[in-house]
């Protein structure tokens, strides 16, 4: 099924942001928003719209770009129902168990408390894909 393209690039002077774009529906994910501006330059150079965000977990360094983001393209922001009252601009929470269905394809949360309380992430298992935002755990 796989018409994904993940795109990383260096997003403020310590982290990263991933984009994921589907080909097939035009739907865009930023994996947190850490910069508003670097992820506004990495669409604007690939010609993507964003569609959403998958929030992983409410630091500042994961969030500061959400209401621009909306603001800008209309994202829906998506993340954890246990942090949603220090999330800006989140439109639907989850929580680990739940599923949801994105560019047709199944979404599963996972709850990964460690790094903060509330912290989940997000599995895509049709693109072997995992995005766990500050929490890996072996």
């Amino acid at each position: 099924m796989s018409h994904l393209e993940m795109h990383q690039f260096i997003c403020r002077s310590d982290n990263y942001g991933v984009l994921v774009h589907d080909h097939q529906t035009g739907t865009t994910i930023s994996i947190d928003a850490p910069d508003a501006a670097a992820i506004e330059s990495e669409l604007k150079k690939r010609g993507w719209q964003l569609t959403h965000i998958f929030t992983t977990h409410h630091h500042a360094d994961h969030v500061e770009g959400n209401l621009a983001l909306k603001e800008q393209f209309g994202c829906t922001i998506i993340g954890p129902k246990a942090e949603a009252d220090k999330i800006p601009g989140l439109r639907k929470t989850v929580a680990g168990g739940e599923n949801f269905t994105w560019a047709g394809r199944d979404v599963k949360v996972y709850d990964c408390p460690g790094h903060t309380k509330g912290h989940i992430a997000y599995h895509i298992p049709s693109e072997f894909s995992l995005f766990a935002g500050d929490t890996l755990f072996a």
